[in-house]
């Protein structure tokens, strides 16, 4: 694979190529309209003409969705993590193999982490000016699982996908596979196999930076210039210089997700970390200098702009500007990375 220069690891939201089948369920009524983006990685999307910003892996997948409102993301199952970041707009996610065990409504700020083998839906209540960025657990994310219905109607529409999770389109002339080659429904002893969720269990995989007190004093820059923060442990285990600090989650996810809150001309002074990180803007504007290799790169970031950044990369990163930003930090693994101070 071919290695990647540092300006090809910042993507910029503009940079976002959005496809809008990338999924078996997209021709189904009050799902049209629903834009997938794959960041980094493939994510789980089923069809072949889905556009990847980074396609080296990570050891995780990051990725966006967009909705009409009123529009949903029908009942599935994953096999490994997923986490929202809601970014704009008001969704309501609701939850069981029948979508009857709870919903909640979230609102941009918001995380949630809902447990695999889960099933999960989400609608847009809110503006059409909507989008969450996703993360999705390990390389190979496996397959989508969906509620019968989706299966079954989609099919209406000739509309049809494979045991590997592959879209057959055969409006489009593409040969229908044998039936023992496609995804099938699932039986009642299959369904009630999945897990079911109570409403006060996923409100506590819920985490908003804005709304939760944070830590102060977990990293070695914060006494000197530049390096004034707060930082939220949200889930795993996260890359602070102190092991005291507990996330909010703490169940493997095959990453960390931490996020710091810093005031103008601050951040992170120059360190290393020795596994795959990723920067999510959530507000402000950044700065953010790389040197990897023989690579420089200086950029500014933006709400929504996403960077991958190589292990041992030397990395700072300030806000710049005129009020607090918040910056969400993706860490690969289950187990805390290691920090060192330049």
């Amino acid at each position: 694979m071919q290695t990647l220069t540092l300006a090809q690891r910042v993507v910029k939201k503009d940079d976002y190529v959005p496809c809008a089948e990338a999924f078996v369920d997209t021709r189904l009524p009050n799902r049209d309209g629903k834009l997938n983006y794959c960041i980094i990685g493939p994510g789980v999307a089923e069809n072949s003409k889905q556009h990847i910003n980074i396609v080296e892996p990570h050891g995780f997948n990051v990725g966006g969705v967009s909705l009409p409102t009123g529009k949903y993301n029908s009942l599935h199952a994953h096999e490994t993590a997923e986490v929202f970041l809601i970014c704009r707009g008001d969704w309501r996610f609701f939850w069981g193999h029948d979508g009857s065990d709870g919903e909640v409504v979230l609102s941009p700020g918001d995380v949630i982490t809902v447990p695999v083998g889960c099933f999960r839906a989400f609608e847009s209540v809110g503006s059409d000016d909507n989008f969450m960025i996703s993360f999705l657990g390990e390389d190979d994310s496996g397959n989508v699982i969906w509620e019968n219905a989706v299966i079954e109607g989609a099919a209406e529409f000739r509309f049809y996908l494979t045991k590997d999770s592959k879209l057959i389109d055969t409006n489009a002339g593409q040969e229908l596979p044998p039936k023992d080659e496609l995804m099938q429904t699932l039986s009642e002893d299959q369904l009630l196999q999945f897990h079911r969720v109570s409403p006060l269990e996923m409100a506590a995989r819920v985490y908003n930076v804005s709304k939760m007190t944070g830590h102060n004093n977990v990293f070695g820059d914060e006494s000197i210039d530049g390096g004034e923060k707060t930082f939220h442990a949200i889930i795993g285990e996260n890359f602070t210089d102190t092991k005291q600090v507990k996330s909010h989650v703490l169940n493997p996810h095959s990453f960390a997700l931490g996020a710091i809150v810093a005031p103008p001309n601050n951040g992170f002074n120059a360190h290393q970390v020795d596994a795959v990180q990723v920067y999510v803007v959530e507000s402000g504007n950044w700065l953010i200098t790389l040197e990897h290799n023989d690579d420089r790169l200086v950029r500014e970031l933006g709400p929504e702009d996403t960077v991958s950044i190589p292990a041992n990369a030397i990395r700072q990163i300030k806000n710049t500007g005129d009020s607090d930003g918040i910056l969400h930090i993706v860490t690969a693994g289950n187990t805390a990375a290691q920090l060192t101070w330049i």
